[in-house]
């Protein structure tokens, strides 16, 4: 008898103002993917969704939402604004994340895939720095269910991830102008999480 298994979908998207040229295929294509994942979730496999965006602040979209229920994002929900508060939007969003289901997430009955979406590096946070992530890092990446993948295309970005220490695995790379063909592979990749086809992100493969 097939078991129950709940994915907590988490995607936490840059709309700073380097992404203008880009957002709206961006927003396009999250339109595409949350139709899917809402086509493949049944009473076994269901998923919720939180949408953070963030610039020099951040914002809260959508959260914990049954992925059927998402309505569509339209550009009143995310569009570019300022800098690129990466640390803020990645230390808020696991904390949150943390105070909301830590106690759930166990790999077996639900399962988390966080996924941060930038095409820049951290340079206007003010409440977390590289060792505050690290340390939320050290407490939540390698428990079991915990996935949390950087997506990013900007190299002072992955020097960002180097001193955090984010799993080497769970870091993707792509380049400015192929966001729609990411986005697409990562709803594979997080689809494969809900189904239990693998239990974590392996982007090194």
């Amino acid at each position: 008898m097939l078991k129950k298994h709940h994915l907590h979908y988490v995607l936490v998207a840059d709309c700073s103002g380097s992404m203008a040229g880009e957002i709206n295929e961006v927003r396009n294509e999250l339109n595409i993917q949350i139709k899917k994942m809402s086509e493949e979730s049944d009473e076994l496999h269901p998923c919720t969704f939180t949408l953070r965006t963030f610039d020099s602040e951040i914002n809260n979209v959508h959260v914990n939402v049954p992925i059927n229920e998402v309505p569509r994002i339209t550009e009143s929900d995310y569009s570019t604004g300022g800098m690129t508060a990466l640390y803020d939007a990645i230390g808020s969003t696991i904390e949150s994340v943390g105070e909301l289901l830590g106690n759930r997430i166990d790999g077996d009955n639900e399962s988390l895939a966080m996924i941060i979406f930038s095409d820049g590096g951290e340079n206007s946070s003010t409440r977390y720095d590289a060792t505050k992530i690290k340390n939320l890092l050290d407490k939540y990446q390698n428990r079991p269910g915990f996935n949390i993948a950087f997506v990013g295309c900007d190299p002072a970005s992955f020097n960002d991830m180097e001193r955090v220490q984010l799993n080497k695995s769970s870091i993707l790379q792509y380049s400015k102008g192929m966001e729609k063909e990411v986005l697409h592979d990562l709803h594979d990749s997080v689809s494969d999480i809900k189904f239990k086809r693998t239990s974590n992100f392996k982007f090194d493969k």
